[in-house]
């Protein structure tokens, strides 16, 4: 009987520093060769990369039946287990051919599946397994993975390993995937073997958005690919997040089906930092997270199942689309808000995650700065205007101001600064938007020197964060910091002369009142940086981010009007063709 491939799992990779996001045991010993059991030990795969996520693919796939096979040495007995409402349930059993299947898969109700392996002798050794079913796909899958790098040399070159090993190695996998890598820096070279689907393109320097888009019209006009992934540089990636991703479009019931693969935290890789996210237009800052700080070592969190999430969009870490819904191209933004756009205009509302899809990236904090902060006002105003049609002057004017009240209030002048320079490049209008030079631009607005992420010296090391005040003195002193300048006007005996020290990510206007300097710093890494009070810039900023508020409110009817106008042009093959110098 002919069985297809649903999803594998394997025990840890010797020397992973979180081996229960793989499998769990009991006194067995993992190395190069699997988990050692002997006589008696026990294995199980209750975990995020070994579940079987039994209710999503009841709901997203037409699956009648699962098969499962254990790949181990020696005799053991293969238990496969049901979980449905705290309850595990035994559904089938082998002590033969190390596989089990079930035919009512659908009648089960199960929230998830997973396999228990018990050693009936010593020196047993299990590998892991894979899910199949007898089930035929509904479509033929062809992935096409666009990645964008711009000297990334150390992550990327793993990846393009990592890709062309799995498409050569599996069965399943071999015809269906091609990888073409925009090299944004012109400096790449991978060794890969003769055969093997890889393309290199050298680009110039535009950005993510520029290195996908050009990516994206490759594929489009290569006419091999069904679906793309967009998958960033500096990833640490799971090779089984394309297995699944493949198996899973295969068998969808939607041909519309979007994928996202959920971040992990590289520093913390039990962590998980995203899986997918909502847009609040009308929020000071509108990015909402999706699963954010769950602990995927517990099982709990891994074998209950849960309705698919109403995503508005998808980070571009790991993307996945159907070809028929990319008909337009991302919008030349550089960097930030790009994966924004698309998903709010195409593939959010069409997008699912899936256990064991995922990718480990390092933690945003210590990557943002001033910089960042231009993009972000700047692009994500551009989306707003184009995307909500009931996105009004004052929603932009109230994000800009909340925003730019809290960076300034607490000390973060180049924050403010950078917002300001974003906010006047997106009131410069559509004309200018498409005459820039994103080269160009990126180098002159990254050279900030305040505020980036640097070790500590001993004596900042030495600083605890400051303890915080209860909820209404912090209420009050929010309250109150206009009124004092931001500490300016405070009086002296209310004045702190030590450092306050706060977290990285966060805008301390509280602390900014009573002290001068603050240190912000990671809360896991040893790096930070330094913010003093400037009184004449904190004046000069407050001006500037007026001016330019008023300048929103006069032009934000005639800005929205052009800036649509001019949005078929700007997405357009032929615009980015010329940009990227092949037109």
């Amino acid at each position: 009987m002919t069985s297809h491939l649903l999803a594998r799992f394997r025990v840890a990779p010797a020397g992973f520093p979180e081996p229960t996001l793989y499998v769990r045991h009991r006194d067995g010993m993992i190395d190069d060769e699997g988990l050692h059991l002997m006589r008696g030990g026990r294995a199980t795969f209750d975990t995020t990369f070994g579940v079987f996520s039994a209710g999503r693919w009841s709901r997203l796939t037409d699956i009648q039946d699962v098969i499962v096979r254990i790949n181990a040495t020696g005799r053991v007995r293969v238990e496969l287990m049901s979980y449905a409402d705290g309850v595990d349930t035994v559904i089938g059993t082998s002590e033969s051919d190390n596989t089990v299947r079930c035919e009512g898969f659908r009648e089960l109700s199960a929230e998830s599946l997973y396999v228990c392996v018990t050693a009936l002798e010593d020196r047993v050794v299990v590998r892991g397994g894979e899910w199949r079913t007898t089930t035929a796909p509904q479509r033929d899958v062809r992935l096409g993975v666009a990645i964008t790098t711009f000297n990334r040399q150390e992550y990327v070159l793993k990846t393009i390993d990592t890709l062309v090993s799995l498409e050569s190695s599996i069965p399943e996998m071999t015809g269906h995937l091609r990888v073409l890598v925009v090299d944004n820096a012109r400096n790449l070279q991978p060794e890969v073997p003769d055969g093997a689907p890889f393309r290199l393109v050298g680009n110039p320097n535009l950005g993510g958005a520029g290195g996908f888009a050009r990516g994206l019209i490759e594929f489009r006009e290569e006419g091999w690919s069904t679906h793309v992934v967009f998958m960033d540089d500096d990833i640490n990636l799971e090779p089984e997040a394309i297995v699944r991703t493949i198996t899973l479009l295969s068998h969808a019931n939607s041909p519309d089906l979007c994928v996202h693969g959920a971040m992990m935290s590289e520093e913390q890789p039990w962590l998980q930092f995203e899986a997918g996210s909502h847009y609040e237009f009308r929020a000071v800052y509108p990015l909402r997270a999706v699963g954010r700080g769950i602990d995927l070592r517990r099982r709990a969190d891994v074998v209950r199942d849960a309705l698919e999430e109403d995503l508005h969009y998808s980070a571009w870490w790991f993307t996945v689309f159907p070809m028929h819904i990319a008909k337009e191209n991302p919008l030349p933004v550089f960097v930030r808000g790009d994966d924004v756009a698309f998903g709010l205009m195409h593939t959010g509302q069409h997008t699912v995650t899936l256990q064991g899809i995922c990718v480990w990236h390092a933690d945003f904090a210590l990557k943002n700065n001033p910089s960042s902060l231009y993009y972000e006002v700047r692009n994500f105003a551009l989306i707003d205007t184009l995307v909500f049609d009931d996105h009004k002057a004052r929603h932009l004017a109230w994000r800009y101001l909340g925003f730019g009240f809290r960076n300034a209030y607490s000390h973060r002048y180049a924050s403010a600064e950078y917002m300001i320079r974003g906010m006047r490049d997106f009131l410069a209008g559509p004309q200018e938007w498409m005459r820039i030079d994103h080269a160009a631009k990126h180098d002159e607005v990254r050279q900030v020197n305040e505020e980036k992420a640097a070790p500590l010296t001993p004596d900042q090391l030495a600083l605890g964060f400051t303890p915080p005040r209860p909820k209404f003195i912090r209420l009050g002193g929010y309250l109150m910091a206009p009124f004092l300048g931001a500490g300016q006007f405070l009086p002296r005996p209310l004045r702190s002369n030590a450092v306050g020290v706060a977290q990285i990510d966060v805008r301390a206007v509280g602390l900014a009142i009573r002290h001068k300097s603050i240190l912000y710093r990671h809360p896991r890494f040893d790096e930070g940086f330094v913010c003093k009070r400037d009184y004449r810039r904190f004046v000069r900023i407050q001006r500037e981010v007026f001016g330019t508020t008023l300048q929103l409110m006069r032009g934000y009817r005639r800005l929205k009007k052009s800036y649509r106008a001019a949005y078929p042009d700007m997405v357009s093959t032929e615009s980015w063709k010329k940009r990227c110098g092949i037109a």
